[in-house]
């Protein structure tokens, strides 16, 4: 019998790959991983009874953009369940090493989430609210601090 593989996006945070070992995680989603999934999917949530709310789409403009920040928002959440494999990791990995940078990079993944839908949502809320656009910005700030917080521990746990 054939196996079907599923190809996913492949997360390029560096040079170095397991491509050459032969190591395969199963990894579980912590209680922390669970919670940082149900904050990013109550952001969704969120976005979009503001937009049903606004406007009930009435607006060809708005259900484009309703639209358009769902289909990220599920593209975003099915990151974090990426294998190892399709992970490009910005230091050498090892056996002795693997586990932690994938658990890391997985971590990521899910704050990179949140952070995205967060800005989804001020977008969305910046049409009505113009206190939101600034927010935008420190959507992103916080996004980019995240990362190199991200290098300075994979880097640390080499």
């Amino acid at each position: 019998m054939k196996k079907i593989r599923i190809h996913f996006f492949n997360i390029n945070l560096g040079p170095y790959s397991v491509h050459d070992q032969d190591i395969n995680i199963k990894y579980h989603p912590s209680l922390i991983d669970r919670v940082f999934e149900a904050v990013s999917a109550l952001m969704v949530i969120a976005g979009c009874i503001y937009f049903v709310a606004n406007s009930g789409f009435e607006n060809k403009d708005t259900l484009a953009g309703f639209l358009i920040n769902l289909l990220v928002c599920l593209l975003v959440f099915t990151c974090p369940y990426t294998p190892v494999e399709y992970i490009r990791f910005p230091v050498r990995i090892s056996r002795q090493n693997i586990v932690k940078q994938y658990v890391m990079a997985l971590r990521l993944m899910r704050i990179v989430n949140i952070l995205i839908c967060l800005m989804l949502v001020f977008n969305a809320l910046s049409i009505n609210y113009p206190w939101a656009n600034p927010a935008i910005g420190i959507s992103v700030t916080a996004m980019l601090l995240s990362i190199m917080v991200y290098y300075i521990f994979a880097i640390r746990n080499k």
